[in-house]
């Protein structure tokens, strides 16, 4: 099997699945319970904490654990809400994940203001979010890097420009595909929150993160326990908290190592993609290069992805949680016709290799010889 979907979700790492079973087996206790096994297993939990935290450079003590990003994403907006209790105006881009977009859309039900920001020129341009603030806008959300495109949106000009106009604006981030790829630092930019996701970092589904910043005022959406400062109550996954953690140092401790030759697999890729007639690359040249969405008119979405599955590669067409649908983004970006209707998104992962791009790439070629001769024995 070849697997190109790393957008999608990755392998677990066999260090980080051990650090998961050694928790499942061995530290099994509950991290609030007072003997020496669950205190124990709350030091882990806390040193996962940190190893998460340090990827962002935020505190430890404001991340808190999350089923996932869309748990996250939805407690960034609607805790916070919930505490502002004023319906004033929300501003995001039309190129967010579904977890934004669908509750910026509840939220435009309930009353709220929502402003969608769309692309100009297939790109997000910070002066049109920052001219979109005003007096009444509570919150700002925008994704750092579009899990489609791979285009990496201006965030740092984003968050001084909207606190230069606005001070009281929260800024949220979706970091769930930038994370542990691309550097961000809080200390160089004014985000109040980031949303994270364990399962794109090569650590197992079921765990994400929320980093709140101090002061920022927020109210928790379920109740029932203190775990978690309130802030998610319920009894930790710890088993993915500390798979999290371990997965979260490796991703830091290799950021750079894994970029560059990831960049160098992109590269490869799009210089193979010159030589088919046709092809299209629909992500930018500065995108993170983790992610390349190409359009191939010869067939459809839906043909290529029977075509790939027949020969055991994995490749998507858009987001795994839009199932089959056609793409959002694709869509804003000005992107029609066969262009369109033919979009494939590969999601380039550390485990890659080129030679599993030449297999990708041959049987691609195969494809167009076997089109083109169809073709011309039904003239």
């Amino acid at each position: 099997m070849i697997y190109l979907d790393n957008c999608a979700t990755t392998a677990v790492d066999e260090d980080v699945a051990y650090a998961a079973f050694e928790m499942m087996r061995k530290f099994y206790g509950n991290p609030s319970s007072p003997y020496g096994l669950g205190r124990e297993v709350l030091r882990r939990v806390t040193e996962a904490r940190h190893q998460v935290a340090q990827v962002i450079g935020a505190p430890t003590e404001r991340l808190f654990f999350t089923s996932g990003g869309t748990e996250a994403n939805n407690l960034a907006l609607q805790g916070t809400l919930a505490a502002l209790n004023k319906k004033g105006r929300i501003i995001t881009t039309t190129i967010e994940h579904a977890s934004i977009l669908d509750t910026c859309k509840y939220l435009k039900k309930q009353k709220y203001d929502v402003v969608f920001v769309p692309p100009q020129n297939g790109r997000i341009h910070a002066k049109d979010i920052i001219d979109a603030v005003d007096e009444n806008t509570q919150i700002v959300s925008v994704m750092a890097v579009n899990n489609e495109s791979g285009e990496i949106l201006p965030i740092k000009e984003i968050a001084k420009g909207i606190k230069k106009k606005n001070p009281r604006v929260i800024f949220h981030c979706d970091c769930v595909q930038a994370y542990g790829k691309l550097l961000l630092n809080l200390n160089e930019m004014p985000i109040d929150m980031v949303s994270m996701s364990a399962h794109k970092i090569y650590a197992p589904k079921g765990c994400g993160a929320l980093y709140i910043k101090e002061g920022v005022p927020f109210m928790p959406l379920v109740y029932g326990g203190k775990q978690e400062s309130v802030i998610r109550p319920g009894t930790e996954n710890t088993a993915g908290i500390i798979a999290f953690g371990k997965a979260a140092n490796n991703a830091l401790k290799n950021i750079r190592k894994d970029w560059e030759y990831v960049s160098e697999l992109n590269r490869y890729l799009r210089e193979a993609l010159k030589t088919i007639e046709g092809a299209v690359i629909n992500s930018p040249e500065d995108g993170m290069p983790y992610v390349l969405n190409i359009s191939l008119p010869v067939l459809s979405t839906e043909e290529w992805l029977h075509i790939f599955r027949m020969n055991n590669i994995c490749v998507s067409g858009s987001s795994a949680c839009g199932r089959g649908e056609k793409s959002h983004v694709i869509r804003e970006m000005g992107i029609t016709g066969k262009r369109a209707d033919s979009v494939l998104r590969i999601g380039l992962g550390k485990k890659n290799t080129k030679e599993e791009l030449d297999i990708f790439m041959n049987l691609i070629k195969n494809t167009y010889k076997e089109r083109n001769l169809n073709y011309e024995q039904n003239q």
